[in-house]
C-alpha cells in the first residue's frame, strides 16, 4: 500500500462530525460521506493494482526475470555470495632452518657456493669464481730526451788559458761507416761517441777533434754519458793556449751529437780576460 492510499484510508476512518449539527443528521451525513469515500477508495485501489500488475508484467521478460529493485526502505536486498575462491600454490611450506655458516676465503680457481636469495628455502646457487688476475702492468718507460749539455771552466795564469770542458747527455749510438753497426758503448768513451768538436779561442786560434769514420743513423738505441776533459791547443800538448796580449776574448766551443734527424750541433761560449 502506497503512502497516498494509506492517508485516504485514515481520513475515511477518522472523520469527526461537524460541530453544531444534530446527532441524527450528522450520523446520516457521515455515513453517506463514508460510503462515497469508500467507493472512491476502492476504485483508486483497483486502478493502482491494475497499474502495478501491468508494470510487473512489462518488467518480466522471461522465466528467470526478477522484479525491479526499488529503493523502498522496507524491501530487503538479497546479495548472492559465491563460495570463496583460493589459488592453489605449489610452493612447499618454508622449513625453519638454523644455519650458522663460516665461509673461508675462496682459493684461486675454486668454486664458491652462495645461498640463493629467492625461491625455495635451502636452495643454493653455485658460482664459478675465476682466479684473481695479477695486475702486471709492463709500463714501458718513456724514451730519454736526446740532447747534450756543455759546461766550460776557464783558468787563466798570466796570458795562458786552460779550458776544462764537461759534456753530458743522451744521444743515439753512432754506427760504423764500414760495417754499419752501432759502436760499442762499453769500449768507447762518451766523448768519442760524439760527432767531433771544434773550438775557437777568440784571437784567431782554433782547434778541435774529428769524429772519425762514424755515421749517425736513426733507429739505433740511445746512450747516456758524461765526460770531463781538458782542451789541447792543437793536436799535441800543451793543454794551454797563450794569448799574444792582454784583452777580453770570446771562447766558443761546438760539439755534435747523434739525434733522430742526424748530427745536431751544440755551441757554448764564455768570456776570457787576459791582463
Amino acid at each position: 500500500m502506497t503512502d497516498d492510499l494509506k492517508q485516504q484510508f485514515e481520513r475515511l476512518v477518522a472523520d469527526p462530525p461537524p460541530l453544531g449539527a444534530r446527532p441524527s443528521e450528522s450520523v446520516f451525513a457521515r455515513v453517506r460521506t463514508a460510503r462515497r469515500r469508500r467507493t472512491a477508495g476502492v476504485v483508486t485501489l483497483a486502478a493502482a493494482a491494475v497499474v502495478a500488475v501491468a508494470v510487473a508484467a512489462g518488467n518480466l521478460t522471461d522465466i528467470n526475470s526478477s522484479p525491479p529493485v526499488t529503493n523502498t526502505p522496507s524491501a530487503p536486498s538479497t546479495v548472492v555470495t559465491g563460495p570463496p575462491t583460493a589459488t592453489p600454490t605449489t610452493t612447499p611450506p618454508n622449513t625453519p632452518t638454523n644455519t650458522q655458516t663460516s665461509t673461508p676465503p675462496a682459493a684461486p680457481g675454486t668454486t664458491a657456493t652462495k645461498p640463493a636469495t629467492s625461491g625455495v628455502t635451502g636452495a643454493a646457487r653455485t658460482t664459478n669464481t675465476p682466479p684473481p688476475v695479477a695486475n702486471h702492468t709492463s709500463s714501458t718507460p718513456d724514451a730519454p730526451t736526446l740532447g747534450v749539455q756543455v759546461t766550460l771552466k776557464p783558468t787563466v795564469q798570466g796570458r795562458a788559458l786552460t779550458m776544462k770542458v764537461t759534456v753530458s747527455g743522451t744521444e743515439l749510438v753512432p754506427t760504423d761507416l764500414i760495417n754499419h753497426r752501432p759502436l760499442s758503448t762499453s769500449q768507447t768513451t762518451f766523448l768519442d761517441l760524439l760527432g767531433g768538436t771544434q773550438y775557437f779561442f777568440g784571437d784567431g786560434g782554433q782547434s778541435g777533434s774529428d769524429a772519425g769514420a762514424v755515421d749517425c743513423l736513426s733507429g739505433t738505441k740511445p746512450t747516456t754519458g758524461r765526460q770531463t776533459y781538458t782542451l789541447q791547443d792543437g793536436s799535441t800538448p800543451p793543454t794551454t793556449h797563450t794569448y799574444p796580449k792582454a784583452g777580453t776574448y770570446t771562447f766558443k766551443y761546438t760539439v755534435r751529437y747523434c739525434g733522430t734527424g742526424g748530427w745536431v750541433p751544440v755551441t757554448k761560449s764564455t768570456k776570457v780576460t787576459i791582463k
